[in-house]
């Protein structure tokens, strides 16, 4: 049976990779910074090892120091739960990708699965055209919580690519905007503030029947990438030798308008209503391209967005992750 551990499954991408892996047949080890999971793991045949922050070499110690056929990591801080302080950036990704591959190369493993964010070109947003997986990178040079988190995204890339040279480590490396699917925490931070995610926040306002607002200019297009097409990503580059960055888009480009719509759609309860605001910001159009996901890795979407939005409202009643994700916000309870 094949061997996999996947780091940071205590969030939603890593937690989400852990059970693809699972029903794909893997042996799967899921590695946590929290200390406890609640016993989901265990619950679903999964080794949970706690405790570890890819940051201090001397935590990997409680991990099984064995050949892997695939480490995922998706471990490392995020501008969505953190503040502009850029030194958990540096520690978490840079410094974690150095320890995480030097790890590897103690127990003989070469396969790593890596994630990297948009804003590593962010000179060609808002482009109609799709961005290249290729495109030469950048960063967001007007600072914002997303600039030293680039950076540090980027250079963990460079190592990837440089350790491929230099020790035969097989890099798969995924770049994706945010991964929509059911979470009991709907909050994230902005440039260190706390705030509700725009889109729960439009299904919290179609459950309780209040007013849905629409701003800006409606038709700018989104990538709406579901969690579970992202975990088939993980599993397609588990399963391939292929090395490099793939975009990861969504089903198709869908404008705000449809987005909307849709969740207005599958989340009103009859009594919410739904008014457009185009006097207020609109909001930023990344489009990337899929063909090489498509034509080298053997990866696209098959979510629509309506699909998602019936499994996300499916999982939000069942909450299928609350040992350790926790209880149902009365917010989002559907009755």
């Amino acid at each position: 049976m094949k061997k996999a551990i996947v780091f940071g499954a205590t969030g939603q991408l890593g937690c989400y990779s852990a059970l693809a892996l699972k029903d794909e047949g893997y042996d799967v080890v899921a590695v946590g910074r929290r200390k406890d999971d609640g016993g989901f793991f265990s619950s679903k045949g999964i080794e949970f090892v706690g405790g570890v922050t890819l940051e201090d070499f001397a935590s990997f110690n409680v991990i099984p120091n064995q050949y892997y056929d695939v480490v995922v990591n998706m471990a490392g801080t995020m501008p969505a739960h953190a503040d502009n302080d850029p030194m958990p950036y540096v520690k978490s990704i840079c410094v974690g990708i150095v320890n995480l591959t030097t790890w590897m190369k103690q127990n003989g493993s070469k396969r790593i699965i890596f994630n990297t964010t948009p804003s590593d070109v962010y000179d060609l947003w808002d482009s109609v055209e799709p961005i290249d997986d290729d495109a030469d990178r950048s960063f967001p040079k007007t600072g914002g919580d997303h600039a030293v988190y680039a950076i540090c995204k980027r250079a963990a890339t460079d190592i990837l690519e440089h350790l491929s040279i230099t020790d035969g480590i097989k890099p798969c490396v995924f770049r994706h905007l945010m991964v929509y699917g059911w979470h009991p925490d709907a909050v994230y931070y902005l440039n260190g503030e706390k705030r509700i995610l725009p889109w729960r926040s439009m299904i919290r306002k179609c459950i309780a029947g209040d007013t849905l607002e629409v701003y800006g200019d409606v038709s700018r297009k989104k990538e709406l990438l579901y969690i579970k097409d992202f975990a088939r990503a993980v599993v397609i580059a588990a399963n391939s030798d292929v090395c490099g960055i793939f975009n990861l888009p969504g089903y198709k480009p869908y404008t705000l308008d449809e987005m909307t719509q849709t969740i207005f759609e599958v989340f009103s309860n009859g009594k919410a209503k739904k008014i457009y605001r185009p006097d207020m910001p609109d909001t930023p159009q990344i489009l990337l391209s899929g063909k090489k996901s498509k034509e080298v890795l053997g990866w696209e979407p098959i979510w629509t967005w309506h699909e998602a939005c019936l499994d996300i409202k499916k999982e939000s009643i069942e909450n299928p992750v609350e040992l350790m994700w926790g209880e149902t916000d009365p917010l989002d309870k559907i009755n």
